[in-house]
């Protein structure tokens, strides 16, 4: 079912998020430092998901770091890197299985899935993976035992429900990130490997993968999914056009409403500016 668009309710989710919050691709030596840290105390302390003892210098890190692209959240009035995702890119000369989800979770998948998977171009092919919100910014906000995302207790009208819902607003500027990043990589496919509450909480909010595949024992429970992001952001748009117009920036980061990657270079901090940041400084 589609909804009428209501640019009131679009702005509310920017202006909160944004008032509090902060998209940073991860470009500096500091910015890597405060990735890892935090990584490690999600996946290493909270999670269980990597060993400790591997990480001595409590920076939790892996060989695809280095041919990934990185984005943080920052919570503005303390200046502290809350949230981390990261996006790994395609290495041709590793052949197929040179993604994390290849190499652990592709018989998951179904025939269908796996062919598609196939003939997409590697360069334009593209993982996420390392979603992390910090433990002490969940328990502050009395969600310590979310394991994939934190609700900002700020409220905001939701066109599907009665009255206000809260929206969990870092999830959502994690998947920003993502988008912000595949369109500056030029990519135009994505694989994950998430556990369940994760792709239930995104289905809330009309973000679907094409091909979901069956639930595999890695590192928990977990499925492997995949799909080209037009349709995803296609399906978002048609399902909740407020989540859309958040995470792609009314369309300035969506490839099917505008060709933002030949616009902007990756490096480009500018780029990562919202909207609605851009007139509040002009104002």
């Amino acid at each position: 079912m589609e909804h009428e668009y209501h640019p009131r309710i679009v702005n509310d989710i920017s202006a909160h998020f944004y008032k509090s919050f902060a998209l940073e691709p991860v470009e500096t030596a500091r910015q890597r430092q405060e990735m890892f840290q935090l990584r490690y105390q999600v996946y290493c302390l909270d999670r269980s998901f990597e060993n400790p003892s591997d990480f001595p210098d409590q920076c939790e890190r892996d060989l695809y770091d280095a041919r990934a692209v990185h984005g943080l959240v920052r919570h503005k009035q303390s200046g502290i890197a809350i949230a981390t995702v990261r996006l790994v890119l395609s290495q041709p000369s590793l052949g197929r299985g040179e993604f994390p989800m290849e190499a652990n979770c592709l018989d998951a998948l179904n025939g269908e899935s796996r062919h598609q998977l196939g003939v997409v171009p590697r360069e334009h092919l593209g993982e996420l993976s390392r979603f992390a919100v910090s433990r002490n910014f969940r328990r502050r906000l009395g969600e310590a035992d979310n394991p994939v995302g934190v609700s900002d207790r700020i409220n905001y009208e939701d066109p599907e429900a009665e009255g206000n819902r809260a929206l969990p607003y870092l999830t959502l500027g994690l998947f920003a990130l993502i988008v912000r990043l595949s369109v500056a990589y030029d990519l135009s496919h994505w694989i994950a490997v998430m556990e369940p509450a994760l792709i239930r909480l995104l289905r809330r909010f009309g973000i679907n993968f094409a091909n979901v595949g069956q639930t595999v024992d890695y590192h928990g429970r977990r499925k492997p999914v995949f799909s080209d992001i037009s349709t995803v952001l296609t399906g978002i748009r048609r399902q909740r056009p407020d989540v859309w117009s958040f995470i792609t920036d009314a369309g300035r980061y969506d490839p099917a409403t505008r060709n933002a990657a030949s616009e902007h270079k990756p490096s480009d901090r500018d780029w990562f500016i919202p909207q609605i940041e851009r007139r509040r400084t002009r104002g």
